[in-house]
């Protein structure tokens, strides 16, 4: 009894180890792949939101830059900063799945927490240097309110990417057993994106109160509460759908990739 007590404490740890080498691994792997599409659209969605260049121009240029000339893609500023906002949120989300399911506790709320307060802090600094870099106003701190809204933004996205689509899925496989793979992957893949419905108008009118701040009582550039909504009405439809254009290589394959890399890695350790 004794020597199985101790081998099974010795085994814990290292078992440990390897379920945190494949979070690693599974976020090195999506962050990789999903970077250099998605900062396209981030970039483009910002300097179209500016009026600095029109979403189509933007995509086009971004995806005719990769296409032929991918290191330089793969060394700009937007890139390296989309890749380090999904390392970290992978990573570190992966290993609070690790770590609570090591500790027999349920990771759902854990999963929300560190991703969202991951994901928001990341993302704050990455909106915050691409808007510099591609917004049309001089470089200048974003306004609490801009805040406000981007991280209310990614505290949806990150519950319908991390934790929300295990807890719809089990709920449909109790009905549909024999398609769990099925519906593990089209869960994963459609929730991220139907988030951006609601998720969007935050985003834009994020964007809106920083580019038009001169207007927040209502007179020069920014033109009152009614402008702004005027303005991310206009832009909805198209922004909404680069979103999940953007969402889904980073949170719908992503997420599916990620999930496919941990358990590839993980049983390759056993």
């Amino acid at each position: 009894m004794e020597t199985t007590t101790t081998t099974t404490t010795a085994t814990a740890p290292r078992s440990l180890q390897k379920a945190l080498i494949a979070d690693f691994a599974g976020a090195l792997a999506t962050a990789g792949s999903t970077a250099p599409v998605v900062a396209i659209i981030d970039r483009s969605i910002i300097a179209n939101m500016s009026g600095k260049t029109t979403l189509l121009r933007g995509l086009q240029e971004g995806f005719t830059t990769l296409l032929t000339r991918p290191l330089t893609h793969f060394r700009q500023p937007s890139v390296l900063a989309v890749f380090a906002v999904y390392f970290s949120t992978y990573a570190l989300t992966n290993s609070a799945e690790s770590l609570s399911l090591h500790a027999s506790i349920d990771p759902s709320l854990p999963k929300l927490a560190t991703s969202s307060f991951v994901n928001v802090t990341m993302t704050l600094w990455k909106d915050q240097l691409l808007t510099r870099l591609y917004g049309v106003t001089a470089p200048q701190r974003l306004p609490l309110s801009s805040y406000a809204l981007f991280t209310s933004r990614d505290v949806l996205t990150m519950a319908a990417s991390f934790t929300l689509p295990p807890l719809i899925a089990a709920a449909v496989e109790r009905r549909a057993a024999r398609v769990k793979a099925a519906v593990d992957v089209g869960v994963q893949l459609a929730l991220p994106c139907a988030i951006q419905v609601v998720s969007t108008p935050l985003h834009l009118m994020g964007l809106d109160l920083y580019n038009h701040r001169s207007g927040a009582a209502g007179a020069g550039s920014g033109g009152g509460f009614g402008a702004r909504v005027g303005r991310v009405a206009k832009e909805y439809v198209p922004s909404t759908l680069a979103r999940m254009g953007r969402i889904l290589p980073a949170f719908g394959i992503g997420g599916v990739l990620n999930k496919w890399t941990r358990r590839t890695v993980n049983d390759a350790l056993q």
